[in-house]
């Protein structure tokens, strides 16, 4: 996508400067906008070094997109919704933590004693919280202090499993 004059959008804006960085950085790799559901967009870059942005556990991908916010947003209230994704990176690890939520559930339910997950930043707090939204034996929460939070996975009182004491 070209951007020009007229497109001054912030999806526009923050893909030109994502593609100016990846040009500079000399990396072989070309970014586009995809909208998303929630009225967001992704900024998704493949190529053949797009998996070099993803960095451990997605932490340079968490990098570039709060520095492209931070250009972007005309002022501090400003939240756009946007996201910043690598060679389908983001799918992969929603995947891998909704099933690593629903065995936490599992086990937590068996067992009937609460179980915490590792710290993880809001959006893979939000993809645990949504993947047990309607467990019916467990509850979620989150505790602890950024960049620390957590998620907490609880039996239901009324579920019938073990005490929680």
């Amino acid at each position: 996508m070209t951007v020009t004059p007229e497109d001054n959008t912030l999806p526009s804006r923050a893909l030109a400067m994502l593609q100016g960085f990846l040009d500079a950085a000399g990396l072989d790799a070309r970014a586009e906008i995809r909208p998303q559901d929630d009225e967001g967009v992704t900024l998704a870059v493949a190529g053949p070094d797009a998996a070099c942005l993803v960095g451990p556990r997605g932490q340079y991908l968490d990098a570039l997109q709060h520095l492209l916010l931070l250009m972007v947003r005309h002022t501090r209230d400003q939240r756009p919704r946007l996201t910043v994704d690598a060679d389908g990176y983001r799918a992969r690890r929603a995947e891998t933590l909704s099933r690593f939520a629903r065995e936490l559930a599992a086990q937590v339910a068996a067992n009937g004693e609460e179980a915490v997950t590792d710290p993880l930043n809001p959006m893979e707090r939000r993809i645990v919280h949504t993947a047990l939204v309607d467990h019916p034996d467990v509850t979620t929460y989150s505790e602890g202090e950024e960049p620390n939070r957590y998620v907490v996975v609880t039996p239901r009182p009324d579920s019938g499993g073990g005490s929680k004491s």
